[in-house]
């Protein structure tokens, strides 16, 4: 058949961390006879060609290149891009992964809308709000937008079709230490991409963050670093200086900017040595003075065009002190109310923003309006703009999510009653946000169930362009729920935020809406069984335990066993009844005191319970001893 993809993985020196990519790339649904590996290996000193080896003699769809040592991924994956047979092309680094769906969903979508380039949902190991701006939607062609530009985040985790690439002679530019090789990769795609499909519904790309990789070096050298940033925005500049690519021109410029102009002009820079300073002082003004327009400047924060503005001014000494003010601004967010309704957890909560050391934001109430608290000298140094903070605040907002603890996946939920008051906290007003949002589990992943089985509820925080997301803070109890065939537990995790347990993955059931002893129910005793030299029968009875206050849809049943001591395995189910969930079993015991424990979805679970079996087969359930 022909090839649907080629995936391309520049290697070198990957150690232990190829085998999550690999397992990834096994697990695909698309068929291995529709899609390619290709494994380039970068002059690896150690004995990654002969895992490569191996890993190609046990795949029929992997095929390896060896070059040598070039120094960055560029080389190889340009090789790869030659050798690639596939109607797509998906550029992957040697520790990330792929979702299961990815290749056959995004292939599906690319080949439906005639895509040159096929943006899939990204997350990032350690970064809940990675992108999630970016896949809001479905997008069958998301040129043209106006919020971001269509290939943003510009790395090279996409589908491309090949013969896009091929025409234009679109390669990575080569070298021994080229940072965001990708990001001009993915300027001269935008200049003859006609059709960009973007991809939220399925997960497609884990980028992978632990430990030491390239891109996290890419600061450590502040000459290296606004050398580069200098390129992009002469790049960006060149590549989509037509005017019909006029749209897609600012929403780039405007990204680099706001993330690798402005972004870095933080209280660090002004500990550099004066010879680092004076010289992203002159590259940094040389870039606003010639290469950034000011018209891009209405499309900033007040905080961000306090920055510019002062930048554009030449005072630096000013900006020290108002990015000093800015530092260490954070929203946290914590649950007000946990609740189950109808198969969904209702969650309300309240978001508090505070600066450096948890004191107020720098913000004062001024003549119905609100504007930044700054010193004279910088406030009279700033446009109206940048001091008025009324339309910001009017926008923050909080909107909760729930991030699948082993995959990272990340899907905000549906947020709505955003309310905003200040509260006076040392003379200055505090921002608080309140929320109510719905976690449908049915629903949550887009419309889709939540597959993953364990889930931390997290806040997206956003003020003035800055935005958080960590956990949502909790103090409420275990709240339980038998909905749809499947078990929910929502409880305070060891750090005190609110996870959601699935199918009893790290909760119980009977630990967290305990079995109540005192309603138990049994049925009359049949003696089965020879009789012992003690003269003691086996008594086989049936019982029903009712577990704690719990929610639950009157169709669910989950089948599963119990064990009564060392007694054999009998069939167990968890019923939701009108007045609650059940557990219903049965046990062949002679008379005697044993514990009592379940299984369910393939885990076995301690019930917290005694039952004694006296002499006639009757049945008394009790906590068990301490």
């Amino acid at each position: 058949m022909p090839t649907k993809v080629s995936v391309v993985v520049p290697t070198y020196a990957p150690g232990e961390r190829i085998k999550g990519l690999v397992r990834s790339l096994e697990a695909q649904t698309l068929p291995t006879s529709e899609f390619e590996v290709i494994f380039v290996d970068d002059g690896s000193p150690d004995n990654t060609w002969k895992r490569l080896q191996g890993i190609r003699d046990s795949h029929d769809n992997v095929r390896i290149e060896r070059i040598p040592n070039s120094g960055w991924p560029s080389r190889p994956r340009n090789v790869g891009l030659e050798m690639a047979r596939g109607e797509y092309v998906l550029f992957m680094d040697h520790d990330d992964e792929l979702y299961p769906h990815a290749l056959e969903a995004g292939y599906a979508m690319a080949a439906r809308t005639k895509a040159d380039v096929l943006n899939g949902k990204e997350t990032r190991t350690d970064q809940a709000k990675w992108a999630l701006d970016i896949y809001t939607a479905n997008m069958d062609n998301a040129i043209g937008r106006q919020d971001h530009h269509p290939l943003i985040p510009t790395n090279p985790h996409k589908l491309f079709r090949r013969a896009l690439l091929m025409e234009h002679e679109i390669r990575f530019i080569e070298g021994r230490r080229v940072l965001w090789e990708d990001v001009f990769f993915n300027l001269d795609v935008a200049r003859y991409a006609k059709v960009v499909s973007v991809m939220a519904d399925t997960p497609f790309y884990h980028w992978v963050r632990g430990g030491r990789t390239a891109s996290s070096s890419y600061t450590k050298d502040r000459a290296e670093y606004w050398r580069w940033v200098r390129e992009i925005v002469l790049q960006t500049n060149e590549k989509l200086g037509d005017p019909e690519l006029a749209g897609q021109h600012r929403l780039m410029l405007l990204h680099q900017y706001r993330s690798r102009v402005l972004g870095p002009l933080g209280p660090s820079l002004f500990q550099a040595p004066a010879p680092e300073f004076d010289a992203v002082r002159a590259t940094v003004e040389d870039l606003v003075a010639h290469h950034i327009p000011d018209e891009l400047d209405q499309y900033l924060t007040p905080t961000a065009l306090g920055r510019a503005a002062l930048v554009r001014a030449g005072r630096w000494d000013l900006l020290e002190r108002l990015v000093d003010v800015d530092s260490g601004l954070v929203g946290i967010s914590t649950a007000t109310r946990v609740e189950w309704n109808a198969g969904s957890i209702e969650i309300s909560a309240e978001s508090r923003w505070s600066a450096a050391g948890g004191a107020p934001p720098a913000i004062r109430a001024d003549g119905g309006r609100f504007v930044r608290d700054l010193p004279a000298e910088v406030a009279a140094a700033l446009p109206p703009e940048a001091l008025d903070m009324t339309a910001a605040l009017d926008a923050a907002r909080t909107t909760l999510g729930v991030r699948a603890r082993d995959t990272g996946v990340t899907w905000l939920l549906p947020t709505d009653h955003h309310e905003r008051r200040f509260d006076t906290i040392a003379g200055r007003p505090e921002l608080v946000v309140t929320i109510a949002a719905t976690l449908n589990p049915a629903t949550a992943a887009f419309g889709h169930p939540l597959v993953e089985r364990s889930w931390d509820v997290t806040a997206r925080n956003e003020l003035a362009g800055t935005i958080n997301q960590r956990g949502l803070r909790t103090s409420y109890p275990t709240r339980s729920a038998l909905h749809g065939g499947h078990i929910y537990i929502a409880y305070a995790n060891k750090s005190g935020m609110l996870s959601l347990d699935v199918d009893q993955t790290n909760r119980s059931l009977s630990g967290s809406a305990r079995p109540d002893p005192r309603r138990a129910e049994s049925g009359d005793p049949a003696a089965t069984g020879p009789r012992s030299r003690l003269g003691r029968r086996t008594h086989v009875v049936e019982f029903g335990l009712p577990f704690g206050a719990i929610s639950t849809d009157e169709d669910t049943v989950i089948e599963g066993a119990s064990t009564v001591g060392k007694g054999p395995a009998r069939p167990a189910r968890i019923v939701a009844r009108r007045d609650g969930a059940w557990l219903e079993s049965s046990l062949a015991q002679r008379p005697g005191r044993y514990p009592l424990s379940l299984s369910f979805h393939g885990r076995d679970i301690d019930s917290g319970l005694d039952v004694t079996v006296d002499r006639h087969g009757a049945l008394t359930f009790a906590r068990q001893r301490s």
